[in-house]
């Protein structure tokens, strides 16, 4: 996808704690806050794309925090038509499960908002994903 070399302006406004912090990770990068929110924001859009087109997709769910083991079981009962793998590790304090993930991305989001119901946090890092062919 050819990026547009045009720039459009648009204020926002975010918590003055994290204006700060962002000031500081600009001055330790030496890269100027526009860059870091554009570089930040197209990460996000790139992760967020499941949610924009059907296709069929390949991603890592993680999820970091406590979940009663009986509702992400039932949940994970609920998904297996797209779950590849699941691992759960303990760093530290913290519990971490890592699902892969494989199938339609409307599937994907339905497992994702199933997960995030559960109170931790959730994050879907796409791995490949290819267009559905029209028929």
């Amino acid at each position: 996808m050819a990026r547009s070399s045009r720039r459009r302006r648009f204020g926002i406004s975010i918590p003055e704690d994290m204006a700060n912090e962002l000031d500081q990770l600009s001055s330790r990068l030496e890269i100027d806050r526009s860059s870091i929110v554009e570089m930040a924001l197209r990460e996000y859009i790139h992760d967020q794309l499941y949610n924009l087109i059907e296709h069929k997709c390949t991603g890592l769910i993680v999820i970091i925090g406590s979940v009663k083991h009986g509702s992400l079981s039932s949940v994970m009962e609920e998904y297996r038509d797209i779950v590849s793998m699941y691992n759960h590790v303990h760093a530290g304090n913290q519990c971490i499960e890592t699902i892969v993930v494989s199938g339609l991305s409307s599937r994907v989001v339905e497992l994702y908002k199933a997960l995030s119901s559960l109170g931790c946090r959730v994050r879907y890092i796409p791995i490949s994903f290819s267009s559905l062919e029209k028929e």
